[in-house]
């Protein structure tokens, strides 16, 4: 990087801001410099980078051109071109394989993904900052390639402490995203025209000329103090003979254009060549100007680079101001211009920079050109370069000839795609919009319109799109189908539960009639979802046939096919031992097929799957190597934290669940994701409810129950009912406990979930002895512990086991209440809950009476072995006692190890020695 070698005139305040961010260290931090053309900005970068260099940072430059714009990560190879090699061998796999994709290191195996590029690069920054500050300095900000501008605004937007600091130069105003992205300690500079003082010794120490006074004046006054503009002028008065009269007129063009054209006009043709190319490449080399230009190479690079037009750093050239490289570019006629992308198409190194070419060097449609500029739109796509790709998308579409209607269309939705992953949703609705007006009534435009829908950001808008294109589909019926998994899909996360079911259950029917089998197959999955989540079970019948028809495609398990659905649906309807086994080989599946995406949802699964089973340690694993995998691909936005919030929720670790449900709950906000609402709210209720805050869990509660309700009537996924129902019964409210009661215990029994069931009848069970019904309240508890028999959820077991416990105590059965107690409170301390272990302490202190020591029977042991050495069955002694059979097995089993015992014919022996 050439770096400026004269010392810079009346820009104090400008150095002063950049040296006072790179010696200070107070980082993140960032310098922007922005103004109009020929300012100064690049003079300004490049002492920065001097001050930088000589403050220890590691530099990594960027010097835009216009030329670059369109091409893929050309910025991106600029920025870590040099320290590319050091990073890539500590970057975890799926962020290597993605930088070395973007930047043409090796060969593409599989699509990536923008977001795993944008996070590839935060993480080398992190890397390279780990041996000393790093300062990312880019020029010219305005010219910075889609793909780059992307991987810059992810990156520094995710700055922390890290020792980063950002020099950026803009012509014009910066872009909002810039402001929303930098530290709000940046410091933004626009940079002005020069006084007459500053452009007069400029003057002197760039042309070694001095003009008297009046002449500066008119020289400054003319300029605006544009050092650029000033020089520019200078230069040609100098060429002009000198120093006019005072009354004459300055004997020079007037504008700028007319001093570039001028300048431009006195070199010879071999040199506007080599200038004309160095305008029209992305990164011009004197290898591509001699295969392009041949024998005049030579000529013409030694006169442009002797009349300063150009610049040369290593062997690759620039122009020595952006404005040289805009008015070369503009002098040329359409003719010129076409002849010389045809040139260059056949000497540039990279496909897609040859296709694009081709593209720019053709008028007339051509099906080969077209289909070339197809296949380099997928490989830009595949590299995560969208929005290249969507411009060649787009040139592929106007040069297929007009008979080749189906490679329109498709190229059509290419390009629309594209363009929309790429956040250019304006252009793919005007390439839509242009397309529906244009096509007949019929399947074709239904296709269209389908297009249409799914890029359009209002739920209403894009279900209108669906339903007209739902009137045109003329008995295509794999389009029917498609519209009516669309419908579904929009309906999801909304109030049309039975809506998406009735559409699931539509597009089932028409998606049979197709010969498209994979359709048949994710038809069949998505009915099944609505099914499920409608509260209606899982249609095993349904489920097994789609699994059939998922078998037998080639291409493997679907991303939404019924295998992810069976999955899901058996996680939340807590049948863990049947889910488990597909969940690890799910999750093998994905790794062996390098699709790290898929295998983070089926890790979040399996950690969900954990949490319940009361696993925690193996769930926390699960929830932490899921979330590393999702920021490795860049893709965890909203922060995907509400797994990592449960776990810690519950293992007590309070401020990071917190924390965690917080920053969830923000993102969802920000992204209007309501199951994220619902979710952590839940978290945060139940935070509260643990540390015995009933009144500052309900608010939470009450939302997630209220946003729930909208969009989720399958039982097993409300794992709000339980808590809101306690909150709502510990503050005195059994009115809307009923309530919710009565509606949801039929729910539960019609799918017979044993897990709510449980939960349910230890909520009824409480609601019983409140109104003073404790028989019946005592025989409540029996069918939830049964139910809990009948599942696997040892957390909520204990709370029941709590909550009998605390409704003998008020009893007055204090052995049995001891006894269920001290169940619950080993069952929590196993589990590693140390809230509701507290909670389950306190209630065992409220019963007084002497604490037993850990060796010895307590009293409410003593009863049980009595009983056991008299001959009793467990079944006997629960009755006696008012325990469950559980609670007196596990009791039994304390009473064993206390007494080094192995049988009930043992623990008689002992007793009848004693006495």
């Amino acid at each position: 990087m050439s770096t400026t070698a004269r010392p810079l005139i009346g820009r104090e305040e400008e150095l002063a801001a950049i040296t006072g961010l790179l010696e200070a260290r107070e980082l993140p931090g960032a310098v922007v410099l922005h103004g109009q053309a020929g300012i100064g900005k690049t003079s300004l970068w490049l002492a920065g980078i001097d001050i930088a260099v000589s403050e220890s940072y590691s530099v990594l430059a960027c010097r835009t051109s216009e030329a670059e714009t369109r091409l893929g990560y050309t910025g991106l190879a600029d920025l870590v071109d040099g320290r590319v090699n050091d990073v890539l061998p500590e970057l975890p796999p799926i962020q290597r394989r993605a930088l070395q994709a973007a930047l043409l290191l090796g060969e593409t195996r599989a699509e990536v993904d923008e977001r795993a590029v944008a996070a590839a690069f935060l993480a080398a920054l992190r890397l390279i900052a780990r041996d000393s500050p790093v300062c990312v300095a880019v020029d010219d900000l305005q010219w910075l390639d889609a793909a780059s501008v992307a991987a810059l605004r992810f990156a520094l937007s995710r700055l922390d402490d890290d020792p980063i600091a950002t020099l950026l130069t803009v012509r014009g105003e910066p872009p909002s995203w810039l402001r929303r992205s930098l530290p709000e300690t940046t410091v933004v500079l626009e940079v002005d025209g020069l006084s007459v003082g500053a452009v007069h010794l400029l003057l002197r120490m760039h042309l070694d000329a001095s003009f008297p006074r009046p002449t500066l004046i008119r020289l400054w006054e003319t300029s605006a103090g544009n050092p650029f503009y000033a020089l520019e002028l200078a230069g040609a008065l100098q060429r002009h003979g000198g120093t006019p009269a005072p009354d004459d007129p300055l004997p020079i063009p007037s504008t700028l254009d007319e001093l570039l054209r001028e300048r431009l006009e006195s070199l010879a043709s071999a040199a506007i060549d080599v200038a004309r190319v160095v305008a029209a490449v992305a990164e011009p080399t004197t290898d591509i100007i001699e295969v392009a230009l041949g024998a005049a190479a030579d000529t013409g690079l030694t006169e442009a680079l002797d009349a300063r037009i150009l610049e040369l750093e290593g062997d690759r050239l620039r122009f020595t101001h952006p404005l040289l490289a805009s008015a070369v570019a503009a002098r040329q006629t359409p003719t010129r211009r076409r002849s010389l992308h045809a040139r260059l198409a056949k000497v540039v190194p990279t496909g897609e920079e040859r296709a694009r070419h081709l593209a720019l060097a053709t008028t007339e449609p051509s099906r080969e050109i077209a289909s070339t500029l197809e296949d380099a739109a997928r490989s830009a796509h595949a590299r995560g370069a969208s929005a290249t790709a969507a411009e060649l998308a787009e040139q592929a579409l106007r040069l297929t000839p007009p008979t080749d209607a189906d490679d329109a269309r498709r190229r059509l939705f290419l390009a629309a795609d594209l363009h929309h992953g790429s956040g250019d949703t304006a252009r793919a609705l005007a390439l839509l919009t242009e397309a529906q007006a244009e096509t007949a009534p019929g399947a074709e435009r239904a296709a269209v319109l389908v297009r249409l829908a799914d890029v359009e950001a209002g739920p209403r808008e894009s279900e209108s799109l669906y339903r007209r294109a739902l009137a045109e589909t003329e008995g295509d019926d794999a389009l029917e189908a498609t519209i009516h998994l669309r419908l579904a899909g929009l309906m999801r996360w909304g109030e049309g539960v039975e809506r998406g079911a009735d559409h699931a259950e539509l597009a089932v029917r028409a998606a049979s009639r197709s010969n498209d089998v994979a359709l048949q197959c994710r038809a069949l999955a998505v009915h099944a979802d609505w099914h499920f989540r409608a509260g209606r079970g899982i249609p095993r019948t349904e489920m097994d046939e789609a699994l059939a028809l998922e078998r037998a495609l080639p291409a493997g398990p679907l991303v939404d096919g019924p295998t992810n659905f069976l999955v899901h649906q058996l996680v939340w309807s807590v049948e863990l031992d049947t889910a488990r086994p597909l969940l690890l080989e799910l999750r093998e599946l994905h790794k062996a097929c390098d699709d790290p995406g898929s295998e983070a949802t089926a890790l979040w699964n399996l950690g969900f799957l954990e949490w319940r089973a009361g696993n925690w340690d193996d769930a926390d694993r699960y929830a932490a190597a899921s979330l590393e995998l999702k920021t490795q691909l860049g893709c965890a936005m909203p922060p995907d934290e509400f797994l990592g919030a449960i776990i810690a929720a519950h293992q007590g670790r309070i401020d990071d669940a917190r924390a965690r449900a917080e920053r969830e709950i923000a993102g969802g906000e920000a992204a209007g994701i309501r199951i994220s609402l619902s979710g952590s709210g839940w978290v945060l209720g139940f935070i509260e409810l643990s540390l015995g805050n009933a009144i500052g869990a309900l608010p939470h509660l009450r939302r997630s129950y209220s946003i729930r309700n909208s969009f989720m009537r399958e039982p097993g996924m409300r794992v709000e009912l339980g808590d809101l129902v306690e909150a709502l019964l510990t503050i005195g409210d059994l009115d809307e406990a009923e309530a919710i009661l009565t509606d949801w215990e039929p729910r539960a029994v019609a799918v017979d979930r044993a897990w709510l069931h449980a939960i349910l009848a230890r909520c009824r069970g409480l609601v019983l002895a409140a109104h003073g019904d404790l028989e019946a309240a005592f025989a409540t508890f029996e069918r939830a512990i049964a139910d809990h028999a009948r599942c696997t959820d040892p957390f909520h077991h204990a709370r029941t086991l709590l909550a009998l416990g605390r409704t003998q105590r008020r009893a007055k059965k204090r052995a049995a209440a001891r006894a269920t107690l001290e169940d619950a409170l080993a069952r929590f301390e196993t589990l590693g809950a140390p809230l509701w272990a507290e909670q389950t302490r306190a209630e065992l202190a409220r019963i007084g009476g002497r604490a037993p020591s850990q060796d010895e029977l307590t009293e409410a042991e003593r009863r049980i072995a009595a009983l056991v050495a008299e001959g009793r069955t467990n079944r006997d002694v629960a009755a006696a006692l008012f325990l469950t059979e559980h609670s007196v097995e596990t009791a039994l089993t304390r009473i064993y190890r206390k007494l080094g015992l192995r049988s009930r014919t043992e623990l008689a022996h002992r007793l009848a020695s004693k006495t």
